[in-house]
């Protein structure tokens, strides 16, 4: 197979992937009130960290003491993260959870500096402002008031921020299959903890909760993260990114489609602001090149 067949290959399985997160976002909605947060994500991260012992059991021999340690510090990221998007959706739309959960992509730049000393460009620093703008129009009510469900989901995109700032770094010395099973069997540990201690698990649980646990258990978490490892071994970060931003345009177009939640021109534009910002943030590599290209073209016709 040529690079190039691998290359659409690779942005097409980053197109699947994404489709998974935003169909997961209604399952997600509909399982929560029935199954607490804790136990979901103890549940499903439960299942992908035995599906890694199953399909990844020689590698997982190998590990060591400092992937363990890695994979803890991740493991509280991760659960913070969807402990709160989890939570979040409960109490506001599967879009406004999809799109303020999005922000992850625009505030990760500015983390960098905080602990790389990488400085923002111009394109970052619009990017924050076209989203702090379209937060506003999604989240904001009269009297500048934020819902307890709006605030959790743009908690959860820094949250989900943290954790993706923190693989850049830890993979640098850890292998990235070891990584993802410690990450993951970490926060369903710490997720199991908090469940016991703060939550009641229902006596019987509905077919629909069951097949929605094994869903994002073996679709959302175990399939999607792996295949995202792969694919990205073929896709620039840049391009991969960007595919990947569309899971909270598919959580919208799912929520309205089979929750059957209501897009008035208000939430629209906070969608397309948010939106916006991701792929100001995202694409700046090809404006640049683009811009740079153009500047050496018009040198080279001068000489």
């Amino acid at each position: 197979m040529k690079i190039k067949n691998k290359s659409l290959a690779a942005d097409l399985g980053l197109l699947f992937i994404t489709i998974i997160w935003g169909s997961a976002f209604v399952v997600v909605k509909n399982a929560v009130n029935t199954v607490p947060a804790s136990y979901m994500i103890a549940i499903r991260f439960g299942i992908a960290a035995i599906l890694m012992c199953v399909f990844f059991y020689k590698k997982i021999q190998k590990i060591d003491f400092a992937c363990i340690k890695s994979g803890a510090i991740l493991g509280v990221l991760l659960f913070i993260a969807y402990y709160l998007q989890t939570i979040g959706v409960k109490y506001t739309t599967v879009g406004n959870n999809a799109f303020l959960t999005a922000v992850y992509v625009v505030v990760v730049p500015f983390l960098y500096w905080m602990l790389k000393k990488e400085k923002p460009d111009g394109y970052n620093i619009a990017a924050a402002f076209i989203c702090i703008v379209g937060i506003g129009l999604l989240s904001l009510h009269s009297g500048f008031k934020m819902g307890w469900g709006d605030l959790l989901s743009l908690l959860c995109g820094f949250a989900f921020a943290s954790q993706i700032v923190a693989i850049g770094i830890l993979t640098e010395k850890n292998d990235p299959i070891l990584l993802s099973f410690t990450q993951f069997a970490f926060t369903a540990i710490i997720a199991l903890t908090v469940a016991l201690c703060t939550e009641t698990f229902p006596v019987k649980l509905q077919s629909s909760s069951i097949m929605s646990l094994l869903y994002i258990g073996v679709f959302s978490t175990f399939i999607a993260l792996s295949l995202q490892t792969v694919c990205q071994k073929y896709s620039p970060p840049a391009r991969a990114s960007l595919i990947m931003s569309l899971e909270s345009l598919f959580g919208t177009v799912f929520g309205i489609i089979f929750l059957g939640e209501a897009l008035t021109l208000k939430t629209l534009g906070g969608f397309l602001l948010i939106f916006a910002a991701v792929i100001v943030s995202e694409t700046k590599p090809s404006f640049a090149k683009l811009k740079s290209r153009k500047i050496e073209l018009q040198e080279s016709s001068i000489k």
